[in-house]
């Protein structure tokens, strides 16, 4: 292929590689070059893999951090009503006191209003939608493309109590797994591979007095985990590549404590239990536990890694946008999110423009290449 600038191809690509989504696909729009250049690109998997790790590189001059989190739109009609979203939140820079905000559009399952009754989890540029019965979309958002997933197995009388969704990179693969109870007292679950556009059944033993606790999940390497109420808390994550449930036990001193909210997330590459203590209507302090993947079940499996606050006129923490900035969201949920800043302890309120209101839900969020068709269909 012949460019009409004077460079050579490969340092072409590495430019390419370091754009975003939106940026690179504007290029096959130029002309006849540029359009085959973007169209090999995009269809090369070692391509992908080096845009996503550089869009995950914070010394990329346009890695921009940004936080998914649910917001609310109220429309203006003879009835009141409004509609639970997903946008992106950008992170301010230290002299910022606004934020931007942009509609992720993702798709709506038929027959639901909004998002508030779905699922919703990331990883590596796509997004997982599914509701509580049998329908699940796969979304890229930056690429503007989707796929709805085909009817799973397990249906009729099963009901749904969880979905994850992640990453197997033992076999270049992505995988939705649910789980849930049929007829039986006993769990039993399925995995959907991207590879082969099939479900299967697989085992799953979590006892019959366990459920995931609602929105309260994360995925975090190669892994989807979610916390699970019953006799006891406890945290349940599904291995991708193994396709197998495990199991970790939490610190013994949050069996019992009083909490205004528990959150998963990731923070410093490992997966973190954010806990507030106390009652509703205190100040919020925002303890962080974070998990030992080394030793998930003995007495070292959690260590506390940070407590911050107390802070007044917080409602409820969302989660860290890199690692150090953590995002609570204010009691004002309208316009207003807070930014702490756990080196310089420095907190911000910072108003985000374009939203009627912000919920409780978030997750990190990066753009990128991952397509969501099948191996057959490219």
């Amino acid at each position: 292929m012949a460019s009409s600038i004077n460079l050579p191809e490969e340092l072409i690509i590495e430019i390419m590689s370091w754009l975003s989504p939106e940026s690179l696909i504007q290029f096959k729009c130029v002309g006849k070059y540029w359009y085959k250049l973007v169209t090999f690109l995009l269809n090369d998997p070692s391509f992908v893999v080096k845009h996503l790790r550089n869009q995950n590189d914070s010394n990329n001059i346009f890695f921009s951090p940004s936080i998914a989190v649910s917001c609310l739109r109220i429309y203006d009609t003879p009835v009141y009503t409004y509609k639970e979203l997903f946008a992106l939140i950008s992170v301010p820079n230290s002299n910022q006191n606004d934020s931007v905000s942009e509609d992720m559009n993702l798709p709506i399952i038929p027959g639901e209003k909004d998002m508030s009754s779905q699922t919703i989890s990331h990883c590596n540029g796509v997004v997982c939608v599914a509701d509580y019965y049998h329908n699940i979309i796969l979304s890229n958002p930056a690429m503007k493309n989707s796929r709805v997933l085909p009817e799973p197995g397990l249906m009729g009388r099963f009901v749904l109590q969880g979905v994850g969704f992640g990453y197997d990179s033992r076999n270049n693969d992505y995988k939705v797994v649910r789980f849930g109870r049929d007829q039986s007292i006993y769990p039993r679950a399925e995995v959907y591979s991207l590879n082969s556009d099939s479900w299967k059944e697989i085992g799953i033993d979590s006892g019959t007095d366990y459920f995931p606790s609602l929105h309260i999940d994360t995925y975090f390497n190669g892994a989807f985990y979610w916390l699970m109420s019953g006799p006891r808390f406890m945290i349940q994550y599904f291995d991708m590549s193994d396709e197998v449930f495990r199991d970790v036990t939490l610190p013994e001193s949050l069996q019992t404590a009083k909490s205004q909210w528990m959150s998963l997330g990731v923070w410093n590459d490992s997966v973190a239990l954010f806990f507030c203590p106390g009652e509703k209507g205190t100040p919020v302090t925002v303890d962080i536990w974070v998990m030992n993947e080394e030793c998930v079940n003995g007495p070292d499996s959690w260590k506390k890694g940070l407590t911050i606050g107390p802070f007044e006129g917080i409602d409820c923490p969302l989660g860290f946008c890199n690692e150090e900035e953590f995002v609570m969201r204010s009691a004002n949920f309208r316009e207003v999110v807070c930014y702490y800043n756990v080196r310089t302890q420095n907190l911000r309120n910072i108003k985000v423009e374009g939203l009627d209101g912000i919920g409780c839900r978030a997750l990190s969020y990066v753009k990128s290449l991952v397509s969501v068709q099948t191996r057959n269909e490219k």
